[in-house]
């Protein structure tokens, strides 16, 4: 019975007398209430983000890292120097990539720069809301703002990629 049948309308069930026993047999069928907008729309919403879960990455990542600064916050927020301190270390390795050996592309350079400047914010968003809280209002649009570009980068990269690969194939 692969299809999902709805019992009818009577509730009442009747049961042949048993031997033996001289109780009646009680049974109790509780109807089930059809699925409400509501949850109707909540199912949709969440079989959507469920077949596109791998496109919404960035924004997962940045939640948890949302939640997680403010669990650190509340329970020792002098963590922030030690973050302050790793928060330099993409833009110092972008420059140290880039006394070593210079890239031969101009795109592969701007693409490197991008990625050290917005790791390097990221960094600096992470020790800052460490130590004042992710819910203040300038931090809290910093993340909302960080979080908007890394969703916007990935889904571009992930065209772009999607599309030189048909075109290779």
């Amino acid at each position: 019975m692969s299809r999902r049948t709805r019992p009818s309308a009577a509730s009442t069930i009747h049961i042949p007398r048993q031997r033996g026993r001289r109780e009646p047999v009680i049974l109790v069928v509780s109807s089930e209430p059809s699925l409400t907008l509501t949850s109707r729309a909540a199912l949709a919403v969440g079989r959507w983000a469920w077949k596109h879960r791998l496109s919404w990455a960035p924004t997962a990542i940045a939640t948890v890292l949302l939640v997680v600064t403010g669990a650190v916050h509340l329970i020792e927020p002098r963590t922030a120097w030690f973050l302050a301190a790793l928060a330099l270390a993409p833009a110092g390795l972008w420059a140290w990539g880039m006394l070593r050996r210079r890239p031969t592309s101009r795109q592969a350079v701007l693409w490197r720069a991008v990625l050290a400047a917005f790791t390097t914010a990221v960094g600096a968003w992470l020790a800052l809301a460490v130590w004042f809280a992710p819910t203040r209002p300038a931090l809290f649009t910093a993340w909302t703002v960080l979080t908007l570009a890394a969703q916007v980068a990935w889904l571009v990269a992930r065209r772009m990629t999607l599309v030189s690969e048909k075109e290779s194939a």
